[in-house]
């Protein structure tokens, strides 16, 4: 999608990509906004942008940033109310594909630091719920993440069990999170890590 800052626009920027999907959740949820850029900004940033009107970019902002905290780092978040057109067109590099897309089943995601313990977590995870593992990303800098899709109770199980399992091994989850209702535009995301994707 093309942004010529015609809109106010709304930023949130994370360690790991965990905490930028569940603050993304949050902000499209909490106003009249449109999801238009995400990337994977290297050395495991992460940074999502919205655009609407100046209180509804606000009022995202905010919640995106509290969801975000709440799971892991948030290390930046801003509105600008009137961006020139340059840093339009720099937005514009990120931008997701527009379309229509269904809401998603449930979704839970874990973040580890290092690709062993998040494949010990996507096993464990596969093995105590009934959820599909749908995503994979590599952030950078060793965080890893993967993300699971089923009904509400499925991936809250999934999810404690991929965190234990972790745990068993002796190290941390870095980020961990159920979205019971994911917002429809969360696909134009999670889209990019789904597995068939990434396969050769």
């Amino acid at each position: 999608m093309r942004y010529y800052g015609e809109e106010a626009l709304g930023l949130i920027e994370t360690v790991g990509m965990v905490p930028a999907i569940n603050g993304a959740d949050r902000m499209l949820k909490a106003a009249n906004v449109e999801l238009i850029a995400y990337e994977n900004v290297g050395s495991t940033l992460v940074t999502v942008m919205v655009k609407g009107d100046v209180a509804a970019v606000r009022a995202s902002v905010e919640a995106g940033a509290a969801g975000a905290a709440e799971i892991g780092k948030l290390t930046a978040h801003n509105v600008m109310p009137r961006p020139i057109r340059g840093v339009g067109d720099i937005v514009s590099i990120y931008a997701v594909e527009e379309e229509n897309c269904e809401r998603p089943r449930a979704m839970g995601l874990i973040e580890t630091f290092g690709i062993v313990f998040v494949l010990e977590a996507a096993d464990a995870m596969q093995k105590t719920a009934d959820v599909d593992v749908v995503g994979f990303e590599n952030v950078a800098s060793g965080y890893i993440s993967v993300l699971v899709e089923g009904d509400v109770a499925a991936c809250k199980s999934a999810v404690d069990a991929g965190v234990k399992a972790v745990e068993k091994m002796g190290a941390s989850v870095y980020s961990s999170v159920v979205i019971p209702t994911p917002h429809p535009d969360l696909v134009k995301i999670t889209r990019r890590y789904t597995i068939e994707n990434l396969l050769p």
